[in-house]
C-alpha cells in the first residue's frame, strides 16, 4: 500500500493553501510544454483565420454639410446649432428612403434594416463633416453602396437646408483587408495555449499524490530522514556473487 499525500494543505479554518514555490517549479521543469501549447495554439489561430473566416474590406466617404448660416461672424449659439443639425442628419443618411434607394439602384439581396444595420456613419467631434462607412466580402460592391449613400443623402440635405452639401472625399476601392486581424488571432492563439498548459500543470500538480523527495516525507508524514540511498549509474549489482561491482554496464 503506497503512501498518498497532496500537495494542498489544509489550514484549522478550512482555508487551502498551494504551496508555490513546488508549483513554480513544476511549470519552470515543464517550460517546453508551454511552449508547445503557444505553438500549436497560434497555429490553430493561423489555420482558423486563413480558411474559415471570410475577409472583410471597407469603405468610406466623407460629407461637409455646410449648415444654414455662412456668416463668418456667426455667433457661438449659430455654430451650436449647425452641430446639432449634422446629428440629425446622421439619421438622415441611414433612414428607410435611403436605404431603400440605394438597394433599388444596386438590387442588393437584402432588406433596408439589414443595409442600415451595417452602415457605419459617424460624426467628428467639433465639426460638420459626415463619415459613411461599410464593410462588405466585395471592396468594389462596398465603394458602391457607400458613393449611393452619399448622394440619395446629400440630396435629401440639400432639400431640408436648401444648401449643397460639399463632396469632401469619395469613396474608393480599397483591397487592404480590415477583418480579420491574422496577428491580433495569433496572439490570443498563442495566449490561449499557454494558459491551457499552465492549467494542465496546475491540475497535474494538485493530483499528484506520491512523496518523492525526502522533503516530502518530512513535510506530509512530519518525520526525520535518517539517511539517503541514491542510486548510481556508475554501480552494477551482481546477483551471482551477492555485491556491488563498480564500473558502467556494458
Amino acid at each position: 500500500m503506497g503512501i498518498e499525500t497532496s500537495n494542498e494543505e489544509t489550514t484549522r479554518d478550512g482555508e487551502i493553501t498551494i504551496d508555490l514555490i513546488g508549483l513554480l517549479l513544476r511549470v519552470k521543469k515543464f517550460w517546453w510544454l508551454i511552449v508547445i501549447g503557444m505553438i500549436v495554439g497560434t497555429g490553430i489561430s493561423w489555420l482558423y483565420t486563413d480558411k474559415c473566416v471570410t475577409p472583410m474590406y471597407s469603405a468610406s466617404s466623407m460629407v461637409y454639410l455646410r449648415g444654414s448660416s455662412t456668416d463668418p461672424t456667426a455667433s457661438f449659439q449659430d455654430i451650436q446649432v449647425s452641430t446639432a443639425l449634422t446629428k440629425d442628419y446622421e439619421l438622415i443618411f441611414r433612414s428607410r428612403p435611403i436605404m431603400e434607394k440605394v438597394i433599388e439602384d444596386l438590387d442588393l439581396p437584402m432588406t433596408y434594416k439589414q443595409l442600415a444595420a451595417r452602415v457605419e456613419i459617424s460624426n467628428p467631434s467639433d465639426t460638420r463633416i459626415l463619415k459613411v462607412a461599410i464593410k462588405d466580402q466585395d471592396p468594389e460592391l462596398a465603394k458602391k453602396i457607400v458613393n449611393r449613400i452619399v448622394v440619395h443623402g446629400m440630396d435629401s440635405a440639400k432639400e431640408i437646408d436648401q444648401k449643397d452639401p460639399y463632396l469632401v472625399e469619395e469613396a474608393v476601392k480599397d483591397l487592404d483587408i480590415v477583418s480579420p486581424n491574422k496577428k491580433m488571432n495569433m496572439m490570443v492563439g498563442a495566449l490561449a495555449g499557454c494558459i491551457l498548459m499552465l492549467g494542465v500543470i496546475f491540475i497535474q500538480y494538485l493530483l499528484n499524490d506520491h512523496i518523492v523527495t525526502s522533503e516530502d516525507v518530512e513535510k506530509y508524514l512530519d518525520l526525520p530522514v535518517l539517511c539517503e540511498i541514491v542510486e548510481s549509474k556508475s554501480c552494477n549489482y551482481d546477483r551471482k556473487e551477492g555485491r556491488m561491482r563498480h564500473g558502467f554496464k556494458k
